[in-house]
């Protein structure tokens, strides 16, 4: 399997088997504490208190993945989040040699309400064999993006130096490497709907394409772009409107004193736009295009279902997992109907829908005379904004392994916030996308995943050649969409988990926390499938802390059962 070259390790204060190391740990920290008659954790801040802990695990033995005795060695806080869902607080740093950051380094300290130590989990490595002087510039570095992105005024951010591994069978080795973010492509014009892209109309389509460009800092080679766009005085009030389903819904917006309406939602922060059938690729200065406004009456049935998707996805995030929009600090959830990708074969056709970094954009296909949109599915807008979730936590690397976990997770809540008026778990429809076709055949089925074409176990996990290029649209980059069948299936076995009495071990709720833990506390850029294992069982951990000993181990167990059944192994077993 592909690797990101990094070492994991990872440990929870209620696993019995780590009892002892997390005491030691404990142990360590007091009697610093006491050497230096400074505070304890309890009374220090959780950034200090995390501080304690990974310094006392970094000069222990105890946790020899994370022992160092190298002075160039160090970790810096990157993020600091307290879950409302468990009442833990994470603080994640990243690994830095020579003043240089590992790339997709993580290391999370989880601290439960008085900063004692709940979790450690972390993805780190020895200091690479590479030389930390860079050769060439970042100027030239920034050159260098813009002749392979087509223009040298789309470079964006100023390069930055990082260590970073190269994974390709034939070059696979540590580099150190400049990478530019967030950089619009002008010369992509390949198209990723094909049968051989696996993706057909789930893949990326037509939306602008943005990439991280690797460029070596010694040759001054492309080593890899790394794909970014993933295939959304007035007073409120509330109406309902026809829907693209035909089906009524109750949206929220705003008026004016004039009676004037539009589709903004100030409660959650929603607005629905129009685009007007403007092309994505060439006008996307133009987005997010004209506010929907009234007239017309009625509103547009595309406009309604754009819009109060967008809401039921909203509530969701803020009712279920406590987090306050798409960033966790509640960014507004933009939403344009009627886009083009390009000049189209079919008149005003383009069927797809893509979270393009900042907002969710829908395209709509011909269906017997009338224009269809994709914003009509609720599964499918969940699914392009928890894209934009993933952008803002994990940051989960759109190319193969990380790329396939990263729709995987988006094929998870769409799911589950889709499903979320049926309490009942064995009435769930699993399918993803049946509401886009004129046939109602779906894109996908978590339930069974060979049904459209995709793996459902480890063994059939799709790998490139070792020749082939890695981020080309033309395989899908690395086929995400079908190798993200494994990790569905995965999340299909937990959800349907049953006790002993044939009962659902988990409610809807917990289901949908266990994976929200994990990816917003435990996955890192570079994460795999094991990695979401053992990060959805020290969710379980977390989550299930205070329930009596035997309910909390049958869930744990429920959960390493899930992704052992797939073979999604533990990446902290040796043996697997």
């Amino acid at each position: 399997m592909p690797t990101n070259g990094l070492t994991t390790f990872s440990m929870h204060s209620n696993e019995t088997a780590r009892e002892s190391t997390v005491a030691t740990i404990n142990e360590g920290v007091e009697q610093t504490a006491e050497v230096r008659s400074s505070l304890v954790p309890a009374d220090l801040d959780p950034v200090s208190a995390a501080r304690r802990y990974l310094n006392e695990m970094i000069a222990s033995p105890a946790v020899p993945s994370l022992t160092a005795d190298e002075p160039q060695v160090e970790f810096r806080v990157v993020d600091t989040q307290k879950l409302a869902v468990t009442g833990a607080t994470a603080v994640k740093f990243a690994q830095y040699f020579d003043r240089i950051p590992v790339y997709g380094s993580l290391v999370t300290i989880e601290l439960d309400e008085h900063n004692g130590l709940l979790s450690v989990s972390s993805a780190v490595t020895q200091r690479p064999d590479v030389d930390a002087l860079a050769e060439i510039s970042p100027a030239q570095a920034s050159r260098i993006v813009g002749e392979h992105a087509g223009s040298a005024d789309r470079t964006g951010e100023v390069p930055r130096l990082y260590f970073y591994y190269d994974d390709r069978p034939r070059t696979a080795r540590w580099r150190l490497v400049y990478i530019a973010r967030n950089v619009l492509d002008a010369t992509s014009t390949e198209s990723a709907e094909t049968p051989e892209a696996g993706g057909g109309e789930n893949a990326i389509v037509g939306a602008p394409q943005r990439y991280d460009y690797v460029v070596d800092a010694d040759s001054g080679d492309l080593v890899a772009r790394l794909p970014r766009t993933h295939t959304v005085t007035w007073t409120a009030a509330e109406e309902t409107a026809t829907d693209g389903l035909g089906h009524t819904r109750t949206i929220r917006v705003e008026k004016d004193p004039n009676g004037k309406r539009r589709l903004r939602d100030s409660v959650r922060n929603i607005q629905t736009f129009d685009f007007s059938f403007h092309t994505l690729r060439f006008e996307e200065n133009r987005l997010p295009g004209t506010p929907i406004g009234a007239p017309p009456v009625p509103w547009s049935p595309a406009a309604v279902s754009a819009h109060a998707n967008a809401m039921v996805v909203a509530d969701f995030l803020v009712t279920v997992l406590r987090r306050d929009g798409v960033d966790g600090a509640g960014m507004a959830l933009i939403s344009s109907i009627d886009c083009l990708d390009d000049v189209p074969d079919v008149p005003k056709e383009w069927r797809n829908a893509a979270w393009i970094g900042t907002q969710m954009v829908y395209g709509q296909r011909n269906l017997n005379g009338k224009l269809r949109s994709y914003a009509l599915g609720a599964d499918v807008v969940a699914h392009e904004i928890t894209h934009g979730i993933t952008q803002h936590t994990a940051d989960l690397v759109y190319q193969r392994e990380s790329g396939a976990m990263n729709e995987s997770y988006s094929d998870i809540f769409g799911t589950i916030i889709s499903n979320a008026g049926e309490p009942d778990i064995g009435r769930w429809d699993w399918r993803m996308g049946e509401d886009l076709s004129p046939t109602g055949v779906p894109l996908r089925d978590m339930s069974d995943p060979a049904k459209f074409g995709q793996p459902a176990h480890m063994h059939d996990f799709r790998m490139l050649p070792p020749d082939q290029v890695p981020d080309q649209r033309a395989n899908d980059f690395g086929w995400v969409h079908r190798n993200s069948g494994i990790h569905n299936k995965a999340a299909f076995n937990l959800l349907t988990s049953r006790g002993t009495d044939g009962n659902f071990l988990f409610t809807p709720t917990e289901g949908a926390q266990l994976f929200y833990i994990a990816l917003v506390q435990y996955l890192s850029r570079t994460s795999g499938f094991s990695d979401s294992r053992r990060g959805v069982e020290l969710a379980a951990l977390t989550l299930f802390r205070n329930d009596p000993d035997d309910v909390k181990a049958a869930k744990v167990a429920a959960v390493s059962k899930a992704f052992e059944d797939v073979g999604i192994t533990d990446p902290t077993d040796p043996t697997a």
